[in-house]
């Protein structure tokens, strides 16, 4: 006999299978899970282009207000702003396990959630569990991953776990099914809006589905649907209009360009020597279980599919001062996806097989994510090495060379790393995210004016020098006067090789690194 259960009025496949059975597919899960955090036990600053500034933040908001030297430039304003989670659960771990170590431990998190929330959503659909969306774990390590979107990227885990659990209650009482969906409402608040956004979509989606399929039309039940998806959502509206993130609401920017680049974005890596041989090979995977008739996609998946690409294609690209708003959602549509897709592995005459090739496959992009890592590595720990010579709370300004020859990864990777002199020598640094509406770590008054709170761009070293002839014509900016407000001066994509001291009049080489430099700024005499 076996066992079937349904969704609505789809029917579900059958389970009674060895290499379906539970702990089949967990032990499956732990391998593929281990191989997934592997580049994060042996790289002690993953080169993740805004990471070193968001661990920074985190090492101030676990040292605040004990770290005297610190507090001098930094101050923790708590508010309900939707960018939370990583400020949340990063500094408690802490004092336990040292920052490098809980910012990793937070990246894992991450990760896991991405790969285990599609296989919770299809045991929800299915009633089974299964080891076909452990292929997700192919494209954990994305585009998105290495700019650093940690706190979207955690919650598209949690929203996935939240549609789960919104099919997985779809037959019971609608005040549990509130009550459920406005604890996952406020994770992903705290999340971020994106999320958020990407969990009420995909819930609003499936629900309408399930009524046209069950043809319940009836006002009577549409109003308690309605009520139990929209009821949760509430609080989190009057906590967003009420908090400083609200002020930057008109902070909005559209670009027709840019879509096809968030879709490359979610399957590029590094190389296309790598990437171009593994997609063909997905594709000929794709192609062969469509032929075969093994894979299917649930009814719900594709209304649910459908919605968020209208949405994806409708999204700015700037909302809530927030970048890359409308790129972001395609990692959200692909692990809301993998999860309505099912591959019936019981035509498969070596079904075995399939995860041996997931796992390979897998272990393939983990070693070029890993051999990439460590080359990149080298420059930014470098960096930190130099920094560790400055002083205890000194003041550290960054500029940019004017042009630059380095390699789109290592440029990446060392955008943010000089903010690792705030863990090292709690140092006040220029470009440490400390925007009000957008992060609770402030800089206090009398620092506030020599960082940027604007999250602009980083400003060119020819652009600093011609500051000490005044401000420039287009208004003052934090870095005037820096000959008198800062004492270090660190430029970034220089050549060790060709790239001289811009000015030796007003600094002094103190480390010439690879892809940057280090100076020691030269006071003006009285």
């Amino acid at each position: 006999m076996t066992a079937t259960r349904t969704i609505g009025s789809a029917a579900q496949l059958p389970v009674e299978r060895a290499f379906e059975r539970p702990h089949t597919v967990a032990a499956q899960a732990v391998l593929v899970a281990a191989l997934i955090i592997l580049p994060l036990i042996y790289t002690l600053v993953p080169p993740l282009q805004d990471y070193p500034n968001h661990l920074a933040r985190m090492f101030a908001l676990s040292s605040l207000p004990g770290n005297e030297t610190l507090g001098h430039f930094y101050q923790v304003d708590w508010a309900a702003i939707p960018n939370l989670i990583m400020d949340i659960v990063v500094p408690p771990l802490v004092p336990f396990f040292g920052v490098y170590m809980a910012g990793r431990i937070f990246i894992g998190l991450t990760l896991l959630l991405m790969l285990l929330g599609p296989m919770a959503l299809q045991r929800a659909l299915y009633g089974r569990w299964s080891a076909w969306p452990l292929i997700g774990g192919l494209f954990l390590y994305n585009g998105f991953l290495f700019v650093g979107l940690m706190n979207y990227l955690f919650g598209v885990g949690v929203a996935v776990f939240g549609l789960s659990a919104w099919i997985g209650l779809s037959r019971r009482s609608p005040v549990l099914r509130a009550f459920v969906s406005l604890a996952f409402c406020a994770v992903l608040y705290t999340c971020h809006l994106s999320a958020l956004g990407l969990y009420g979509l995909s819930i609003a989606s499936f629900e309408a589905w399930r009524l046209w399929n069950e043809k319940r039309w009836r006002s009577s039940v549409l109003a308690v649907s309605a009520a139990t998806l929209g009821m949760p959502f509430l609080p989190f509206l009057y906590l967003l209009v009420t908090s400083p993130t609200w002020r930057l609401s008109h902070d909005i920017s559209w670009q027709a360009q840019g879509k096809l680049e968030g879709l490359t974005m979610m399957v590029s890596v590094y190389s296309d020597l790598t990437d171009i041989p593994l997609l063909l090979m997905i594709a000929t995977a794709l192609w062969f279980g469509i032929h075969r008739k093994l894979i299917r996609i649930h009814p719900a998946g594709i209304v649910v599919a459908v919605v968020l690409s209208l949405a994806f294609l409708a999204m700015p690209r700037v909302a809530f001062g927030s970048w890359m708003a409308d790129q972001r959602l395609v990692v959200g549509i692909f692990f809301m996806t993998l999860g309505f897709v099912s591959v019936d592995l019981r035509k498969l005459e070596t079904n075995h097989a399939f995860f041996a090739i997931c796992l390979v496959s897998v272990a393939f992009r983990v070693v070029d994510v890993s051999v990439n890592w460590s080359a990149i590595s080298q420059p930014l720990l470098e960096l930190r090495n130099s920094i560790r010579t400055m002083p205890p709370g000194s003041r550290l300004l960054v500029a940019a060379a004017d042009e630059t020859d380095a390699a789109v990864a290592i440029e990446a990777a060392l955008a943010h790393a000089p903010n690792l002199a705030v863990i090292e020598r709690s140092a006040l640094v220029s470009r440490l995210f400390v925007v009000p509406g957008k992060q609770i770590l402030q800089a206090r008054e009398g620092a506030r004016e020599h960082v940027d709170n604007e999250d602009g761009d980083t400003p060119s070293i020819s652009r600093i020098l011609a500051s000490s002839d005044g401000p420039a014509a287009s208004g003052p900016a934090y870095w005037d006067n820096w000959q008198e407000t800062y004492d270090y001066l660190i430029v970034l994509g220089t050549d060790p090789d060709e790239s001289a001291n811009p000015d030796p009049d007003l600094l002094r080489m103190v480390h010439n690194g690879r892809e940057f430099q280090l100076f020691r700024i030269k006071k003006p005499k009285p």
